[in-house]
């Protein structure tokens, strides 16, 4: 009971800020009707398909691609511990809430456990809150995907590394693997851990190396998908970020490709003020950093270059950077009094809100129509979804114009099949052909559209969307289309020959 009680007395403002920020999200959560992007809609789908089918469930959506042969679930962990709160609900959407905040509640522990590390409680307790003024960070917390969950892994593991928890780093590198596609990251960075460690400390844990090669490998090993785990992990740990490298016209969605500077500097401004804030401060003062910060430091700058060539990875920098910056705080304030630090960190702050009343407006103003837009169109997929599932035959094949709408129609509609499931790379590598013509036909460039539906893809409804050329080549071909539900987003359609 007194360890207890000294621990809330001596964490007041850290708890207190971590409460903040659950009720915050849980109240973005409670307002928005729908997810607010594809994937999170395609993850509620395998959730509720574990809780019904149990762990040797198949993946009945897909047709034309690499997952008609074989189903190798890269999410593994994120869906067997996501299944509890589908018993919750009837509705996939509130369940997949519930997880995030779960999730959400997970990190924000994680994250101020290693913050406290390094920093008094009141420090710890704004650092808690800075990626929160990033809209970037809020348009991926509030997502019932994966990343959360490898980001708050990658945490933990890179603790472990530093401070030679040799068991612990074990079960991260083991379960990482079963979790999300972004586990071979932990090979460079334990490099990159024992090689500063060697310039900076003299010392070099070759254990530390070995018990994440061991761990991982085990756990590729024990994947229930096991061999397709290992081509799964080839499609999207080296071929996406290949295409995307390359500039390979895939249909990747939005977030794979480099933002412009200003949209970059306006929605992750408060990694970029630290970054001054740093370069100034090192300026000022000499110190000798420790090695928690040069490691922080160099993972969050391999995911800082990353983010130049794609959007997804300032999720990940809007975490590590601030880590780094409370190791980097701890050295500068090293032998300093707390009137000292105090007065610096009222510097800080006051700065901080300053320039944040100029950029800060700008991202909210980011966020709100991003909610508001996805919202309103992914509640119109679940309608056509709906549809779909009350007037379509069962296992019927459906067409539709983007890979981005199987997921809706996955998550409502499960008792049909559809062309491209997920990401593109996976209908490009097993049925090349095929996804040559799946993007003529959605670009408009097939004069006769219906040829290749019903020849290639052997389909009798479609969907697509308003904004693609194949629309309009269908309402102007009413001998072979017919129009059996439409909204102003998409239609569906059915082969009339």
């Amino acid at each position: 009971m007194y360890r207890i009680k000294k621990f809330f007395s001596t964490n007041l403002a850290l708890i207190f800020s971590g409460a903040c920020l659950l009720s915050f999200f849980a109240f973005i959560q409670s307002v928005i009707p729908a997810f607010c992007d594809p994937d999170s809609y395609y993850h509620a789908a395998v959730s509720n398909l574990i809780k019904n089918s149990g762990l040797r469930y198949p993946f009945p959506w897909t047709e034309f691609s690499v997952f008609k042969n074989f189903f190798s679930d890269k999410d593994f962990l994120f869906h067997l511990c996501s299944v509890p709160f589908f018993y919750l609900t009837d509705s996939l959407i509130i369940a997949g809430k519930y997880a995030t905040i779960f999730y959400n509640v997970i990190f924000i522990a994680v994250y101020a456990f290693i913050l406290r590390k390094h920093l008094p409680d009141f420090l710890a307790a704004i650092f808690l809150f800075l990626p929160v003024f990033s809209s970037t960070f809020i348009a991926y917390f509030f997502q019932f995907r994966s990343y959360t969950f490898s980001n708050i892994l990658t945490l933990l593991a890179i603790y472990f590394m530093l401070n030679k928890r040799f068991a612990a780093l074990f079960i991260v590198s083991l379960i990482y693997p079963l979790t999300h596609i972004s586990f071979f990251m932990l090979f460079p960075f334990v490099i990159i851990c024992e090689t500063i460690r060697f310039c900076v400390d003299k010392d070099f844990s070759l254990r530390n190396i070995y018990t994440v090669l061991i761990g991982v490998m085990l756990g590729m090993f024990i994947h229930p998908n096991f061999p397709g785990n290992f081509l799964s992990f080839h499609l999207n740990g080296v071929l996406v970020p290949f295409y995307t490298l390359t500039k390979v016209n895939m249909s990747f969605g939005g977030e794979f490709n480099s933002p412009l500077l200003s949209f970059a500097f306006v929605n992750n401004f408060p990694v970029f003020f630290a970054i001054n804030f740093v370069l100034w401060c090192s300026l000022l003062a000499v110190k000798k950093y420790s090695l928690s910060t040069f490691v922080w430091l160099a993972v969050s700058n391999i995911y800082l270059l990353l983010s130049f060539s794609s959007n997804r990875y300032w999720y990940p920098v809007n975490v590590f950077f601030f880590v780094f910056l409370a190791c980097y705080v701890k050295d500068l304030t090293q032998g300093m009094g707390r009137k000292t630090v105090l007065a610096g960190t009222a510097v800080f702050i006051g700065l901080f809100v300053a320039a944040n009343l100029i950029i800060f407006p700008k991202a909210v103003g980011w966020i709100q129509e991003y909610i508001i837009y996805s919202s309103s169109r992914n509640s119109d997929y679940e309608n056509a979804a709906y549809w779909m599932k009350r007037n379509i035959p069962e296992r019927e094949t459906i067409y539709h114009s983007s890979w981005a709408d199987s997921p809706f129609f996955m998550c409502y509609n499960p008792k049909n099949k559809y062309i491209s499931v997920l990401d593109p790379i996976y209908m490009f590598y097993g049925y090349p052909k095929a996804f040559l013509i799946y993007q003529d036909l959605a670009a408009g460039r097939i004069e006769r559209p219906y040829e290749p539906l019903r020849e290639v893809f052997k389909v009798g409804y479609g969907y697509t969307r308003k904004t693609f050329p194949l629309y309009y080549q269908i309402i102007q071909d009413r001998k072979h289309f017919r129009i059996v539900w439409e909204d102003k987003t998409g239609i569906i359609f059915k082969l009339t020959q």
